[in-house]
């Protein structure tokens, strides 16, 4: 009984064959991912002319990788499909890149989200929106093609009566611009053309309605401290070129922006303090400041009111003295208190 030979039943020797078969599948697996690298074929030369001819060698193709995966301890596999490797390269990486910052600058300039609808201010009074926009024509447009530096510059120029300009750009289409309006206090009148001024002595164009301004009444210009930065500009140019061409605005050909000497100012308010409500302040380029007097004739006390008092009192002897005469003066001056003199 001990010398008889085991016979092993189906079932095991089923098992043993799928063991076999496996192993065999995971050998051969192994060759294929690392296979034996083929030998080069010999060069083959030939005794004569000839010599040194090389025959190509056939390329070797490469063997898709095929995976199983083992179901546990009952032997089955599953064999998972070859995926091919895809290697993406620099220059398609870079034309990716190309195509989202054109389509980004293009909807940028184009796509109305970024286009500005309406600009905002704050501290305008007698200037509207439009008026701004009418030299800045920006509406509709892109914001990017907005230049917060040279709309300053073209604002600026164009109303002499804005200062402390601030103007703020920011997406996707916010334009804010923020300044402070001069306030006239006088009325400079000269013929046909009236111009505000302001307590710091800048000529500004009348807009709208005013109340309350010192009217004065003047042949000529005042004297200006300070002009404009296009001062230096002659009559030809402003004949031969259109303004825009000629690098300076209609406000700056007119003088719109220029500044006057303050004390004729300060000495306008005080003389009108001395005279009767609703005198009229007269300008003359020689004899400076005076008003009209109810007889008819001008008056003139210079710029300096340091010694009004005095004048005034030297005038009234003055004019004393030509009624006894009967004299009707077209002029006074007391410009010089120790020398006045009249004229018929």
């Amino acid at each position: 009984m001990s010398n008889a030979r085991v016979v092993p039943n189906r079932a095991a020797q089923v098992r043993e064959r799928q063991i076999q078969r496996t192993q065999s599948r995971v050998e051969q697996t192994v060759k294929n991912i690392n296979p034996n690298p083929k030998r080069p074929s010999p060069t083959i030369h030939t005794r004569g002319q000839i010599s040194g001819m090389v025959y190509p060698t056939l390329p070797v193709k490469k063997t898709r990788r095929q995976f199983y995966y083992t179901l546990g301890q009952t032997g089955s596999e599953i064999r998972f499909p070859a995926v091919p490797q895809v290697q993406i390269g620099w220059r398609f990486l870079s034309f990716i890149l190309f195509s989202i910052c054109f389509l980004g600058i293009y909807f940028l300039f184009s796509a109305p989200l970024f286009q500005v609808q309406q600009i905002e201010t704050e501290g305008l009074i007698r200037l509207t929106a439009a008026d701004l926009n009418s030299v800045l024509d920006i509406n509709g447009r892109s914001i990017a093609w907005i230049d917060a530096s040279v709309a300053q510059t073209e604002l600026a120029a164009a109303f002499p009566e804005l200062k402390d300009l601030q103007i703020t750009v920011s997406l996707p289409n916010s334009l804010i611009i923020s300044v402070h309006e001069r306030q006239p206090v006088i009325a400079w009148s000269m013929d046909d053309h009236t111009y505000w001024i302001d307590n710091e002595g800048i000529l500004i164009p009348p807009r709208g309605e005013a109340t309350d301004l010192l009217t004065i009444n003047a042949s000529v210009m005042p004297p200006l401290v300070k002009a404009n930065d296009n001062s230096q500009r002659t009559e030809k140019n402003i004949q031969s070129k259109a303004p825009s061409q000629a690098g300076f605005s209609v406000a700056q050909i007119q003088g719109w922006g220029d500044q006057i000497n303050t004390e004729i100012v300060d000495a306008a308010f005080r003389l009108s303090l001395e005279m009767p409500v609703g005198t009229i302040i007269l300008y003359n380029q020689t004899h400076g400041l005076g008003w009209k007097s109810e007889g008819g004739w001008d008056v003139y006390v210079g710029l300096t009111l340091s010694d009004i008092e005095y004048k005034l009192i030297a005038y009234n002897s003055l004019i004393n003295k030509l009624d006894e005469e009967g004299i009707t003066p077209s002029m006074v001056s007391i410009e010089h208190l120790h020398a006045p003199y009249y004229r018929e």
